[in-house]
C-alpha cells in the first residue's frame, strides 16, 4: 500500500481499529484485534482513485470484490478499505458506480486530515500518519449517524477509548488541558478519570473540526441526541455492554464530552 501511494503521489492516512490499535499498543492496551485495515487517501478524482486501485490489482497482486466498491483484498487475504476524500467528495460524499457498496459519507474526513492526525513510527520502518483517538471518536459518531443500524460496534469502540484515554493520552492532558484540574476542588473530587477524558476528547472534537459549524453542530446533535435517550439509546446500550457502566455513569460520559465541545 505505502509503495502504491507512494509511487501515484497519494497522500493518506490510518483510520479505523489498526489505528486504534497503534495508540493502544503504546500504553501496552489490550483490545479485540481486527482482519481489517483502512485508508483515507486524498485525491483529486475518480479517475486518480481509480488509478490506485488498478496499481494495488495490476502490481500488487490484490483482487476486487463485488460487495464493496471501497474495498479490496490483499495478497494474504486482508480486507483494506480505501476511502477517497479531497477534492473527488461531491456533496460530502463519494459514488463509485458499477459495485455493490459504492456511496460513502465522508464528514469530517478532511477535517481529520488538516488536524487530527499524527505521525507516527509503527515500529517496523514505517512512519505513517494516523489518525489520532479523538479524530477516531469523531470519525465513529458519525459513521454511527450514518448507518446505525449497522455500526453498532462504534458506540463500543466510542466508550473504550473514553475508558483507556486518560491512561494513553496522559501527556495531552497535562500539557495542553491542565485548567480542567484548577476548577472547584469538591467539584474535582466527584469527577471520574473518563469524565475528565470525555472533556477532553469534546474540546479536541471542536479544534478538529477547525471552524466547519455544520460539521461540529452535527457532532453536538448526535451526543446530545445519545444522551438525552438515556436507556433507550442503543448507542448507550452499546456502550454499557462494553463497559459494564451504569446508564446514568455514561450519560455523564457524553454530557461531558458535550461541555468539553461548548
Amino acid at each position: 500500500m505505502e509503495d502504491a501511494f507512494a509511487a501515484l503521489g497519494i497522500d493518506f492516512y490510518l483510520i479505523g481499529a489498526v489505528a486504534r490499535e497503534v495508540w493502544y499498543a503504546k500504553g501496552d492496551q489490550q483490545f479485540r484485534t481486527t482482519k481489517d485495515v483502512d485508508f483515507a487517501v486524498l485525491v483529486g478524482s475518480k479517475a486518480e482513485y481509480d488509478a490506485v486501485r488498478q496499481y494495488l490489482i495490476h502490481r500488487s497482486g490484490f483482487t476486487a470484490t463485488k460487495e464493496n466498491a471501497f474495498v479490496l483484498i490483499s495478497p494474504a487475504g486482508i480486507q483494506v478499505d480505501i476511502l477517497p476524500f479531497g477534492e473527488i467528495e461531491e456533496q460530502g460524499g463519494v459514488k463509485i458506480t458499477g459495485f455493490g457498496m459504492a456511496s460513502i459519507s465522508l464528514d469530517g474526513f478532511h477535517e481529520v486530515y488538516l488536524s487530527g492526525t499524527e505521525e507516527t513510527d509503527l515500529g517496523t520502518g514505517h512512519l505513517f500518519k494516523v489518525a489520532t483517538l479523538s479524530a477516531i471518536v469523531l470519525l465513529k459518531l458519525i459513521a454511527y449517524d450514518d448507518r446505525p443500524e449497522k455500526r453498532a460496534k462504534d458506540a463500543r469502540d466510542i466508550a473504550n477509548i473514553i475508558s483507556c484515554f486518560f491512561e494513553l493520552q496522559a501527556d495531552l492532558i497535562y500539557d495542553n488541558h491542565s485548567d480542567i484540574f484548577t476548577g472547584d476542588e469538591d467539584v474535582l473530587d466527584t469527577i471520574s478519570l473518563p469524565e475528565i477524558s470525555a472533556i477532553v476528547i469534546g474540546r479536541e472534537l471542536k479544534r478538529i473540526t477547525g471552524g466547519n459549524e455544520d460539521l461540529l453542530k452535527r457532532l453536538t446533535s448526535i451526543i446530545t441526541e445519545q444522551a438525552t435517550l438515556a436507556e433507550k439509546s442503543a448507542f448507550i446500550r452499546n456502550m454499557l455492554e462494553e463497559t459494564g457502566q451504569t446508564v446514568e455513569e455514561v450519560q455523564k460520559w457524553l454530557q461531558a464530552m458535550q461541555r468539553g465541545i461548548s
